[in-house]
């Protein structure tokens, strides 16, 4: 199974199935790519369903999310087979910071 293919599963919960253990089996920008994702969808979930602890923590949300969506050239080709899915992950750490930079709604 491919990262891509690991994370775009949405009923596949790979830590109950192995404890950790097949990310050992992963390359280095392989590990990093899986532990960026997460912490992108953490935060997506965290900015959608928490408004109040949204307002506390947008400066954590905004310095997280521009370090998420400033990748090198390196980085960009370790992680992404494609420019597509490059300038996709791009696109969803931008509305992110938008959403995060908005007021929540009251």
């Amino acid at each position: 199974m491919t990262i891509e293919e690991l994370l775009g599963n949405k009923e596949f919960d790979p830590c109950s199935k192995c404890g950790g253990y097949a990310a050992r089996r992963l390359t280095d920008p392989q590990v990093t790519y899986y532990r960026a994702a997460h912490q992108l969808h953490d935060l997506a979930r965290l900015i959608r369903t928490t408004p109040r602890q949204r307002a506390v923590d947008t400066e954590k949300f905004t310095r997280t999310l521009d370090e998420l969506g400033d990748l090198d050239t390196q980085t960009t080709e370790a992680w992404f087979p494609s420019m597509g899915q490059a300038r996709q992950w791009q696109r969803i750490a931008d509305r992110l910071l938008n959403e995060v930079q908005q007021p929540p709604a009251t």
